[in-house]
């Protein structure tokens, strides 16, 4: 359900299923609610919900202009930082400062559940354009997601991983 915008000095109060966008986003096939958008907190951060299905996760990348904080709920996923992989279970967490490479992939066949939190907030139009470029049940058009990367200063590395490390 969509949640029509506030004023940045008042508070967002959202139900489970409650997103700041007009409907879930799907970022590399995971569904993500905007839980706090740049304009309710004067673009300091944007807060996300994740639900990451068995073997989803976003490629290596990095990003130029926003710090990142991942926030296990429920699950377990494998995080690959700047090239050292760490299984992180609920209740765990993975903060990252911009310049660092880095993604993330479950492995289970559970679905994970995560918070990211990222400073500026900025980063919630960037997944807004994301989901805006990709068809649903599919990929993204890689052309047309590399003007995008570009506009958000990230640049892609490589594929998500395909792989458990170590199995």
């Amino acid at each position: 359900m969509h949640t029509s915008t506030l004023a940045s000095t008042r508070p967002v109060v959202l139900a489970a299923a409650e997103t700041r966008t007009p409907a879930p986003l799907n970022i590399v096939g995971e569904t993500t609610l905007v839980k706090l958008a740049p304009e309710d907190c004067d673009g300091r951060y944007a807060v996300f919900h994740l639900d990451a299905p068995p073997m989803t996760g976003p490629p290596l990348h990095v990003h130029t202009r926003e710090d990142e904080f991942f926030y296990v709920l429920e699950g377990e996923l494998v995080f690959e930082v700047d090239g050292a992989c760490h299984t992180v279970r609920a209740g765990g967490s993975v903060g990252l400062l911009r310049g660092t490479p880095h993604r993330y992939q479950n492995f289970t066949d559970q679905t994970a559940r995560l918070l990211i939190v990222t400073t500026p907030g900025d980063f919630a139009r960037f997944f807004e354009e994301m989901h805006a470029n990709t068809p649903p049940g599919g990929m993204p058009d890689m052309e047309r997601q590399s003007a995008i990367d570009e506009k958000y200063g990230i640049t892609t590395f490589g594929p998500p991983m395909m792989v458990q490390p170590g199995a």
